[in-house]
């Protein structure tokens, strides 16, 4: 295949650069409402009352060109091919690639109560994460969804090291305003995981001889996975309810008295036991495979290392995190103009990013250019146009516009790309409606959800807080 593989709503595991739609935050869309806990969606006497986004998922879509990957293998076979390493990647060299995908299959939101503005949702997202290491310029992994070796490259071979984690996410959410300046919001989700693997390298050779047709391989490590028998992706593989987990995200936004708007997250943090059907194992190969050259000299060794991955690794059962992120943003809002920056971090890992997103509204429609710079010293330029009503939304952007050219360029031209084969490339969009009655405020009309009760109702934080608030003396 040498165009192009889109990855869609449930094949996941793509190699672009970790992305969050940070052109969405502070934009009160069913988006930014479920990813940022403590964010309205919902305004009062233009909404109303139910939003959701009606069973048109929220796309994040990537392309991965494929390109000649298999050509520039069997070239390399055939014309003789030696690579080394032993211990971590020289430091000079190494690199990581961050993957984060995440698709709202399924989204409903409603306004509660007027009081404390309390909003309650529920979600059916499917997630993928990824992580290789990788020495630049030495070698680069292609991915080929949940097969058992997933992060060994089909070109410069043997010499990185990754992981892949993909899962559906049930969540409920709600949030509620704690002050006039404080709100606060929570997360809570069940997961359910659909594939893994973690493999490490730390000691690789590879010796192509095309004059007597073999392949010396050494290699030493570790791997986990969990994955059918038959080495392909089932209907059954992604269905739910297997593999279960629990994540939690935390979230608070304040308002100053000169209109700055801060908000904290700390993003789906959490867990996820593999089951029974899972693998675990070490493996020391020293194997010299002969017949490699020819037309099929990729398949022929896929075959082989497919045969020698047969002999490690025993069923085991094990525990993975997710990748959780701890966000922080500021903004305010000039005329027309809104800037807005953000840090994000990952918990668990070395990523983080600053973005600053560059908002220009003119009535209902509005557009924004976000350039970010990662720690691993990677720029992107991302864009995206939005409209917006306050019962419709429809926003359509990407988040490295300089990669996405480049693919699309490659695929309208149908070139191939040169020894890896790889080019990244991404889009997203999303469309979302608010249905029933209008969610007035009281001095509006006659009734409302809410209005009436007792006065000294307290919000739920309230509650929770006041367990550490000393009683009043009689």
């Amino acid at each position: 295949m040498k165009k192009c593989l889109l990855i869609a709503v449930l094949t996941i595991g793509t190699l672009n650069l970790n992305a969050q739609q940070y052109a969405l935050f502070n934009t009160k869309t069913l988006f930014d409402a479920f990813e940022n806990p403590a964010q309205k969606a919902f305004t009062l006497d233009s909404s109303r009352k139910f939003a959701s986004n009606l069973l048109l998922p929220y796309f994040d879509l990537s392309g991965l060109n494929k390109g000649s990957s298999d050509e520039a293998l069997r070239n390399l076979i055939n014309k003789g091919y030696s690579n080394h390493r032993l211990g971590p990647f020289d430091k000079d060299f190494e690199k990581t690639m961050y993957e984060n995908n995440n698709i709202y299959l399924l989204s409903f939101r409603i306004f509660k109560n007027h009081k404390f503005h309390k909003e309650m949702g529920f979600s059916w997202q499917v997630r993928s994460e990824t992580q290789i290491n990788y020495a630049e310029n030495k070698s680069l992994g292609i991915f080929e969804n949940f097969g058992k070796w997933l992060t060994i490259p089909r070109v410069n071979v043997f010499n990185n090291n990754g992981k892949l984690q993909s899962y559906h996410q049930f969540s409920f959410s709600y949030r509620e305003n704690y002050n006039k300046n404080w709100a606060l919001g929570a997360k809570i989700s069940l997961l359910s995981g659909i594939g893994y693997t973690e493999f490490y390298a730390n000691n690789s050779s590879v010796n192509i001889n095309p004059n007597t047709n073999t392949m010396h391989l050494v290699m030493n490590g570790t791997y986990r996975a969990n994955y059918s028998n038959e080495n392909k992706v089932k209907i059954a593989d992604l269905m739910p309810f297997k593999n279960p987990g629990l994540s939690i995200s935390l979230g608070t936004t304040y308002t100053t008295k000169n209109g700055f708007h801060l908000m904290a997250n700390l993003k789906d943090l959490g867990f996820i036991w593999w089951g029974k059907k899972s693998y675990e194992g070490n493996f020391n190969i020293d194997e010299t495979l002969n017949d490699v050259t020819g037309d099929n000299a990729a398949a022929i060794m896929r075959k082989n290392m497919q045969k020698i991955e047969t002999s490690f690794g025993e069923n085991k059962k094990f525990v993975s995190k997710t990748t959780a992120k701890a966000d922080f943003s500021v903004s305010k809002t000039f005329g027309a103009y809104k800037p807005t920056l953000i840090l994000s971090k990952n918990v668990f890992d070395d990523f983080g990013e600053a973005a600053l997103v560059n908002t220009l509204t003119s009535g209902n429609f509005s557009i924004s250019a976000v350039p970010s710079y990662t720690l691993q010293k990677q720029f992107k330029v991302g864009a995206q146009a939005m409209y917006q009503t306050p019962n419709f939304e429809f926003f359509l952007g990407s988040n490295d516009l300089i990669e996405s050219y480049y693919a699309s360029k490659e695929i309208l031209k149908n070139q191939e790309t040169q020894l890896t084969g790889y080019h990244r490339g991404s889009v997203y969009l999303g469309i979302a409606f608010k249905m029933g009655y209008v969610v007035e405020h009281p001095m509006n009309m006659s009734w409302m959800p809410g209005v009436g009760e007792n006065k000294d109702q307290k919000s739920f934080f309230s509650k929770m807080f006041g367990i550490f608030k000393k009683k009043a003396k009689n």
